[in-house]
């Protein structure tokens, strides 16, 4: 027998091996991607719910809840600590934006949330800018006024209780509210809001 066939003979367990292990690692990259693929699959149908099915890229992180929720009463105020409650609004669409001066994003929404706030100004709809500054509303009131925000509806909680009331987990989060008082859904992040796909789910909720 040949040097080389020895060699073979000698090496047959261990290319049986490598071959084995080839195969299952072929067969857990397949499962890896048909999972992965049902994952995606699940969260896109569920940002895709409701009205917002087609709205587009702007509000891709919106969640519709598969009805509308409860939500806490918030305890808020005008610049002027005056006691203000979103009670006050039943009746309207609400757009409830939470955001606060320290926040970049939050800052890059308000002209934005004040176009869309102009557009829907006799169509039963508020947005409503809800800061949770600590400092109270000197701050928020004078980058407000700065960038010549005149159309939103300004809202005040330095205590922060309203952010922990409606569960967020972080800014900018904006809640969308019923005339009934009812949380539609949300969106936890930033967003373009003066934008055709926004329109449109305000559109479709004006239109029941």
């Amino acid at each position: 027998m040949s040097q080389f066939s020895r060699f073979v003979r000698s090496r047959k367990g261990s290319f049986a091996t490598l071959i084995v292990l080839g195969v299952f690692a072929v067969i857990g990259v397949q499962t890896l991607y048909k999972k992965e693929g049902r994952e995606s699959k699940v969260v896109s149908e569920k940002t895709a719910q409701g009205p917002n099915a087609e709205t587009g890229q702007s509000l891709q992180n919106f969640v519709t809840h598969p009805s509308p929720k409860a939500i806490a009463s918030f305890a808020l105020q005008k610049a002027d600590k005056t006691p203000l409650s979103l009670a006050a609004y039943e009746g309207e669409l609400l757009v409830v934006n939470f955001w606060a001066t320290w926040c970049a994003p939050c800052r890059k929404e308000m002209p934005q949330l004040d176009a869309l706030a102009k557009r829907y100004a006799d169509k039963n709809v508020r947005v409503i800018a809800l800061s949770v500054d600590r400092g109270g509303a000197k701050k928020p009131e004078a980058f407000l006024n700065e960038l010549g925000i005149s159309k939103l509806t300004r809202a005040y909680d330095p205590s922060y209780k309203s952010a922990r009331a409606a569960k967020l987990i972080g800014l900018p989060t904006t809640l969308l509210v019923s005339p009934e008082g009812l949380e539609i859904g949300r969106l936890a992040g930033e967003a373009d809001w003066d934008s055709a796909p926004v329109h449109a789910l305000l559109d479709a909720y004006l239109a029941e």
